[in-house]
């Protein structure tokens, strides 16, 4: 195999090489526990909001939620993507999903709530949201995702932990699991193919979402 052959270059260094720092220094536990440290906080908060939006409405507002650290490569070819340097200080200062929270809502207006209640939060620091509700991505994709400078205190110091928090309705996150799935490893042909599709049915989720949303109304706020 000729030298190189298999390996994107980046300036005058390899992308394996490149990782290479990105992929020892996110398993250091003293990196990666506080990412987690992160994401647990969040979704203790996000318990506490859902009890008390509950409570409020007479209803279960939040469905079920998840979370996830990004991995090395994903975060290599993030930054590839984006056209930045390719190594872990880069990743850390730049890349806002790092660590990732998922709310599933019943319901569209849920979304709102929960969001506002996460605004609400004083130790919380909203850095960044985009609303793909109102304003949903040509693909059709349907979220509202909140990036939330959560504090991190050890001993005497502390830090700001960046967690991207998504927000959707169960119909959403129906469509959006089942377009990640049929694009999954698909050329560059069929996922637009696939795309053109999806995106009619995604229009037809919507619609389906909305009018579940009236007849809520109908029966209880």
């Amino acid at each position: 195999m000729a030298k190189g052959k298999g390996k994107k270059i980046i300036g005058a260094v390899t992308e394996n090489e490149t990782g290479t720092d990105i992929r020892e220094k996110l398993d250091l536990p003293q990196v990666y526990l506080r990412y987690q440290y992160a994401i647990d906080l969040m979704m203790a908060k996000l318990r506490l909001m859902n009890a008390d939006l509950s409570g409020a409405c007479g209803r279960q507002v939040i469905r079920n939620m998840s979370s996830r650290i990004k991995t090395a490569d994903s975060m290599i070819k993030k930054l590839i993507k984006k056209g930045r340097n390719v190594d872990f200080e880069t990743a850390i200062t730049t890349l806002n999903d790092i660590a990732g929270v998922r709310v599933v809502c019943y319901f569209s207006d849920d979304i709102y709530r929960v969001a506002d209640a996460v605004r609400s939060q004083k130790d919380f620091r909203l850095i960044k949201e985009k609303d793909y509700v109102k304003n949903p991505k040509k693909t059709g994709y349907q979220s509202v995702h909140l990036i939330v400078g959560v504090p991190f205190t050890y001993i005497d110091s502390t830090q700001e932990i960046r967690v991207e928090l998504q927000i959707r309705s169960f119909a959403m996150d129906y469509w959006a699991e089942l377009d990640n799935q049929m694009c999954y490893k698909k050329n560059v042909s069929e996922i637009e193919n696939i795309g053109r599709e999806t995106k009619k049915y995604s229009d037809v989720i919507a619609e389906v979402d909305s009018k579940m949303l009236e007849l809520r109304k109908r029966i209880c706020p």
